[in-house]
């Protein structure tokens, strides 16, 4: 063991906020080459994405730390072998979109996870159901009837307890039958989204799922979301 004298440790908030600021300039760049046409991240929740558009807003420390692990992992495929990794944007049905993998013409979407346990098979669909909405939204456009979906669990218990990251690759294979329904359910979004920002009216969007809604939006007070934007009657008291 080296022994160590007794160091001298100062924090650094002066580099943190400078590694920070470099971070978010550098997601900014990316997101600002995207096209203004409709994506598919903007299909699950098209009234977001019409404030996206209509109000945009500098995104927060939180989603900075969030956003660049998802970039890490993206950096993590490109080196691994296989038919296209690093696919760029595509077009499709007037919807861009930019899966993480293409493999035998089968798209691969990487996500990772924090929770502590892997779901069972019988529970993926429930528990990962936005992940399965994005991945059975690129096999739409790529014409697939296949996706896969990998995830990377970075605090999985194993069975004395200690945590470790893990790599989970799951299959999903989805009937003709039910392609022509998905794809009758992304492209009624798509639709709404054209329409709404034509109108410059977001009422008719339907919600945004309900975790996504509320005061952790910046968009909540100014959207007001029925049903869900408080309208708190104020009583006069007297003594």
């Amino acid at each position: 063991m080296i022994r160590l004298p007794d160091l001298a440790i100062t924090r650094d908030e002066f580099q943190e906020v400078k590694v920070y600021q470099e971070v978010k300039t550098w997601l900014e760049h990316q997101d600002a080459e995207r096209s203004d046409s409709i994506h598919a991240s903007d299909l699950p929740d098209p009234r977001l994405a019409y404030w996206k558009r209509k109000a945009p807003k500098e995104i927060t420390e939180r989603q900075v730390w969030f956003y660049s692990i998802g970039k890490v992992l993206h950096n993590l495929v490109l080196i691994l072998e296989g038919e296209q990794t690093d696919t760029g944007t595509h077009t499709e049905l007037d919807i861009l979109f930019s899966p993480d993998r293409i493999q035998n013409g089968e798209p691969v979407e990487l996500k990772t996870h924090r929770g502590f346990r892997e779901p069972t098979i019988t529970q993926l669909q429930a528990e990962f159901s936005h992940y399965f909405e994005q991945l059975l939204t690129y096999c739409i456009l790529k014409n697939s009837l296949v996706g896969h979906l990998w995830v990377l669990f970075i605090n999985l218990k194993d069975r004395t307890g200690r945590t470790f990251p893990e790599i989970r690759c799951y299959t999903v294979t989805i009937t003709e039958e039910q392609f022509y329904s998905i794809e009758a359910s992304v492209l009624e979004p798509r639709d709404q989204l054209r329409l709404a920002l034509d109108k410059e009216d977001h009422t008719s969007l339907p919600l945004c799922r309900s975790w996504l809604c509320g005061d952790n939006c910046a968009w909540y007070n100014v959207c007001k979301p029925g049903g869900r934007w408080p309208q708190k009657d104020r009583r006069s008291w007297t003594a």
